[in-house]
Order: C-alpha cells, then sequence, then structure tokens
C-alpha cells in the first residue's frame, strides 16, 4: 500500500512538473510573442512575426497575423494610392477653374467699370461678380488644399519673426474693423522668432484673420506671448449666437458656423489644424460665454 501511494505521488510530482514547465514555457512564448507584435507596430506593420518555438498552435497563430497584416499593408498602400490619385484630380479640376473664371470676373468688373447699366442691371452684374468671386477662392481654397493634404509643398523652414508678421497680418484687418465698429485688444510681444516655413506660416495667420472677419460681433482680440520653450498665439472674437456654434466641428473640413449667412468655404480652420499638424504645432479652440478663440502652442 505505501509503495502505491508513494508511485502515485511520484506520479503527480512528475505531472505537476510537466505541468508547471508547460506553463512557464507557455508564458515565456507569449512574451516573446508580444515582443514580435511591437516590433511590427514599430516597423509599420512591414516586418513579419518571427516566432522561435516549433509549437504548432504558435506557429498557426504567427502564419494568420502575417497573412491579415499583409492585407491590411495592402489595403493603405491602395487606400494612399486612391487618395493621391483623388487629390491630383481635385486639383487639376481646381487649377482648371481658375483660368477661365479669372477672365470671366476680369470681363465682369470691365462691364462694371462701364457704368453704362440701368440700376436693375448694375445690380445683377454686382451678384454675377460676387458669386464668382466667391467660386475663384473656392477652386483656389481646394487647389492648396490637395497640395497641402498630399504633402506637395515642401516646406523651406527658415528663421521668422513672428511678431512682425503678425502685427502685419492684424494691420491688415484695420478697415473692416473700423467699418463695423469693432472694440479690438492687441497684446503682441515683441522679438518673438521662430523656425517655420514663411508661406503656410502667413496662410495659417491668414486664415484665422478671415475667420475673425466673417465671425466677430463686436470684439476682436489678438494675443502673442513667451511661455517658457513654447510660443502662444491665440485670436479671439466675439459671436453674435454661440449656440449655432459645434465647438467639436470647427477643425472638421467644410464646417461653417451658420451654413445659411456665413461666407467661405468652410476649410479656413481646416486647413489651419493641417499645417500646424504638419509642423508639429498643437491647435485648439474654446467656447466661453460668447467668446470664441483658437490657440496655437508652437
Amino acid at each position: 500500500m505505501e509503495i502505491l501511494l508513494g508511485t502515485v505521488c511520484v506520479c503527480l510530482l512528475v505531472i505537476l512538473c510537466v505541468l508547471l514547465w508547460k506553463y512557464i514555457s507557455l508564458k515565456k512564448n507569449l512574451r516573446r510573442f508580444s515582443q514580435e507584435l511591437e516590433k511590427l507596430k514599430d516597423s509599420d506593420y512591414r516586418q513579419p512575426v518571427k516566432v522561435t518555438d516549433f509549437d504548432k498552435d504558435l506557429v498557426e497563430l504567427a502564419v494568420k497575423v502575417n497573412e491579415h497584416t499583409d492585407i491590411q499593408r495592402q489595403l493603405g498602400v491602395e487606400y494612399e494610392e486612391r487618395k493621391k490619385q483623388l487629390g491630383t484630380i481635385i486639383s487639376g479640376i481646381s487649377h482648371d477653374f481658375r483660368t477661365p473664371l479669372t477672365a470671366s470676373l476680369g470681363y465682369l468688373q470691365m462691364v462694371e467699370k462701364t457704368g453704362q447699366l440701368s440700376d436693375k442691371n448694375a445690380e445683377y452684374l454686382g451678384i454675377a461678380i460676387q458669386k464668382n468671386q466667391y467660386f475663384k477662392e473656392l477652386s483656389d481654397e481646394f487647389f492648396e488644399l490637395t497640395k497641402i493634404e498630399n504633402g506637395g509643398e515642401e516646406l523651406s523652414i527658415e528663421e521668422i519673426n513672428l511678431s512682425n508678421l503678425l502685427t502685419e497680418a492684424v494691420l491688415e484687418q484695420h478697415s473692416w474693423i473700423a467699418e463695423r465698429n469693432i472694440s479690438t485688444d492687441f497684446e503682441i510681444a515683441d522679438g518673438i522668432v521662430i523656425q517655420a516655413d514663411v508661406h503656410c506660416l502667413t496662410r495659417i495667420l491668414n486664415n484665422l484673420m478671415s475667420n475673425a472677419q466673417k465671425y466677430t460681433a463686436d470684439s476682436f482680440g489678438v494675443a502673442l506671448k513667451q511661455d517658457g520653450d513654447r510660443v502662444i498665439l491665440c485670436v479671439s472674437n466675439t459671436l453674435a449666437d454661440s449656440t449655432s456654434l459645434d465647438i467639436d466641428k470647427v477643425f472638421d473640413s467644410f464646417y461653417r458656423m451658420d451654413a445659411r449667412t456665413a461666407g467661405g468655404s468652410g476649410l479656413g480652420l481646416y486647413v489651419v489644424k493641417l499645417l500646424c499638424d504638419r509642423r508639429g504645432w498643437t491647435v485648439g479652440a474654446e467656447l466661453n460665454d460668447d467668446v470664441f478663440s483658437v490657440t496655437i502652442s508652437i
């Protein structure tokens, strides 16, 4: 009886050791597999998952993961190619629109300058010029946007005095500010210099100013300051009806606060976000009471 009991204990001990070895081996293999998945992610899913253990189930799992990765990578490549093709088509169409639109607008303005129209016809002509101008601005926006989204513009990074550039952009807003009797609050620190592409930076500032011009109710503010290693730029304005603004959508393409009355294409802040992301800058928007503000951290 004692011999039988001893044999059973030995068998149980052997089984326990085998199970423990299997458990330790499984944990080790899972850890290695997890490391391989991390390598897969770090290599942008270009490096296949490799296994050093010849466990059948683990090998089959690695094969399945690699098959799905190949499919996803191919879909990603096809998506990028189609995106570029679509961008090229839109860019081409926008470019083709620009030439006849510019000519059409020029002829309409020549007719307007003759002054040989009745009051009613002059009114109709003014509407036609306005619509042509809007269509031309829209085609220009699409042309620029497709270049930005496809990375078609090479950035020329140089040292830029942001204080001076921002001051010039603000001074250019004088006419509409005075015409609408807008109160202003400008706090632009002197001598702030950053590394940036002057064309992209100018585009960002112009879009911020244009957005403020469209939606400012009675107050417009611009602030620029150095905050440690960061440069903070904030453009703010009051809104006539802040309830119509969806703060979560202001950086979406084609979003306008009130599509029925607002001009523009709804691409201004979307382009600002694209250009800021391209330079690694942080951009955000806030709505406090009736004050809408866009803040860029450089």
